[in-house]
């Protein structure tokens, strides 16, 4: 079996790889690749690359979620393989909803000697998500924020505050309508128009907010929850449960958060709309969003309780 270990320098607000590097090389595995990515998309390549030659093949994505996501996209259609997301990157969230300690998946060795899960993706478009399809305010915070970081003496997580603020005055109010299963789903009573939109096989985005408390990874379904244009003073006071994941189930949060499972999800916009696709921007039409079940294995790392050589 080859190891293949996919590092990315440029995620997350410090360059980690070196660690990691230290960590494989520690181990002495034969069969053990290490490839470094250059620019959006390497990740995909490199791994597609690997998994033409047909060999039993564990791929190690190392860096942010959209390092995985590229990951993933060289290896659909593929067996004999498995993804392992060694978290390096900024915002971290498809590990939150794997099985363990998040910790632990920053450990080579218990990843290289880990198990395998069987995981949904979703479909959207010709793309695929490990973790959360998202439209509305929260995509174009991302999308500032990737702008923002371009100013001088802009950090990450600077440039990621200061997009909230920016959109929370220009980028609260959408107009795109769900439609769950064929069964349109109208704004909340009292509102006029949507604020954000998320379709998620895991519990977490945007670094750490819970937004899907009861998706699973592997029930079939997709978890959809949608919040309408609420007023900015009603959201400072929402946000704290927003992120503790306590919204859906709040008294006032049931009376305007629509939240549901499905299996197809579609966001009619009357044409385009921008699309986060764990945390990769896109522009689509009309999004149709499908879950695909049991569709691919995820590593998952050996448990503290069981001896990990090293």
């Amino acid at each position: 079996m080859t190891h293949l270990f996919i590092l990315n320098s440029f995620a997350g607000t410090f360059d980690a790889t070196p660690e990691i590097k230290a960590q494989i090389e520690a181990l002495q595995i034969p069969d053990t690749v290490i490839e470094y990515t250059q620019k959006a998309g390497d990740a995909e390549h490199i791994a597609r690359r690997y998994a033409a030659k047909g060999d039993a093949l564990r791929v190690y994505a190392c860096g942010g979620d959209g390092t995985a996501n590229e990951a993933l996209h060289g290896l659909l259609g593929c067996e004999h393989v498995a993804l392992g997301v060694i978290p390096i990157g900024t915002g971290n969230d498809y590990v939150r909803s794997l099985p363990g300690d998040p910790k632990d998946y920053w450990n080579v060795a218990k990843m290289v000697h880990g198990t395998t899960k069987r995981v949904d993706l979703l479909k959207c478009g010709d793309r695929y998500a490990l973790n959360v399809v998202s439209v509305g305010y929260d995509c174009e915070v991302a999308d500032r924020a990737q702008k923002n970081k371009r100013l001088p003496l802009m950090s990450g997580p600077l440039a990621y505050k200061l997009a909230i603020v920016q959109c929370l005055i220009t980028k609260r109010k959408h107009t795109f309508t769900p439609y769950a299963d064929g069964r349109r789903i109208p704004v909340a009573r009292g509102f006029k128009s949507q604020m954000l939109a998320v379709a998620a096989k895991g519990k977490y985005y945007g670094g750490g907010i819970k937004a899907t408390p009861y998706a699973e990874l592997d029930d079939g379904l997709i978890d959809f929850m949608a919040i309408p244009t609420v007023p900015i003073s009603y959201f400072a006071w929402m946000f704290g449960s927003f992120a503790r994941g306590e919204h859906i189930d709040h008294p006032k949060g049931k009376t305007f958060i629509q939240h549901q499972k499905c299996k197809t999800l579609k966001l009619d916009n009357h044409g385009a709309i921008k699309v986060s696709i764990d945390g990769e921007m896109f522009v689509m039409n009309d999004p149709e969003i499908t879950v695909v079940p049991q569709a691919f294995d995820i590593i998952i790392p050996k448990k503290n309780e069981e001896p990990v050589d090293e």
